[in-house]
């Protein structure tokens, strides 16, 4: 998977401000189009065609200064600036194929796995045997310590590649965190992180900042109501009906007297 990255300011940006809705739509599926085909934001005149772009929107988005006009399509301005180009993409997929290769190698207690180039692998944390590596094959991890007195202060450093979920991470997630789809939630930690940019993308602790998102998705777990299972439905509905039973028992009886 491939990710489109769109600034938390486009919104505001001068070159948008005037856009119409039609031309803003148009710029996104052709960004999203251009990242998971790897043109390099080259998109070409059929493609727009098919996702219904008028002439108008495509006026407007390069007379903004967000496309630039070719012969057969447009290409998106300053793309290698804020998107993954292809040659990029490609090295990062090729290296994934060999730590997944790596990976079941040694679950299967290979040491020089033969090399196949069809082996698939992916990145952005889509495929959890990336990810999750068995205990024994499992890097140390250690917390930060505050740097001693007159050495250079610890750096953060983005999420690891692969992001590996250890045996104590897991019996950590049991504890504190047990109304929480651990895989599902690690997934969507690593795919977050993976798209982040800037500085608030590095941290000094990936495996504390990993347990503070699975104790949010716990927070919102528990705010969540309370469903009943079928067997505490059916013991509701039959109080329900002994009370109102009582009531039409006592009033025969007052008929009666």
């Amino acid at each position: 998977m491939t990710w489109f990255r769109i600034d938390d300011g486009f919104h505001g940006h001068p070159k948008v401000v005037e856009l119409s809705l039609e031309a803003v739509g148009l710029w996104a599926l052709s960004g999203s189009w251009c990242a998971q085909y790897l043109t390099d934001g080259f998109i070409s005149a059929r493609t727009v065609r098919r996702f219904g772009g008028s002439s108008e929107a495509t006026s407007e988005l390069v007379s903004s200064g967000l496309w630039i006009e070719t012969d057969d399509g447009w290409q998106f301005k300053d793309w290698s600036d804020y998107q993954p180009m292809k040659e990029e993409v490609e090295a990062e997929r090729s290296a994934a194929r060999e730590r997944m290769k790596r990976v079941r190698a040694a679950k299967k207690g290979v040491t020089s796995p033969d090399v196949r180039p069809n082996d698939q692998g992916t990145i952005g944390g889509g495929s959890l045997e990336v990810r999750v590596a068995p205990p024994d094959q499992l890097p140390p991890t250690s917390s930060p310590s505050s740097p001693k007195k007159g050495g250079a202060a610890k750096r953060g450093t983005r999420i690891p590649e692969p992001f590996i979920v250890t045996a104590e991470m897991r019996a950590w997630a049991a504890e504190h965190t047990a109304l929480v789809d651990v895989d599902r939630s690690t997934m969507k930690f690593v795919n977050y992180w993976r798209a982040k940019t800037g500085q608030a993308a590095t941290k000094l602790d990936w495996p504390r900042t990993w347990q503070n998102w699975l104790l949010s998705d716990q927070e919102k777990a528990e705010a969540r109501p309370k469903r009943m299972t079928p067997t505490e439905r059916a013991q509701q509905t039959a109080a329900a009906g002994r009370r109102v039973g009582g009531m039409q028992i006592t009033t025969l009886a007052l008929e009666e007297t």
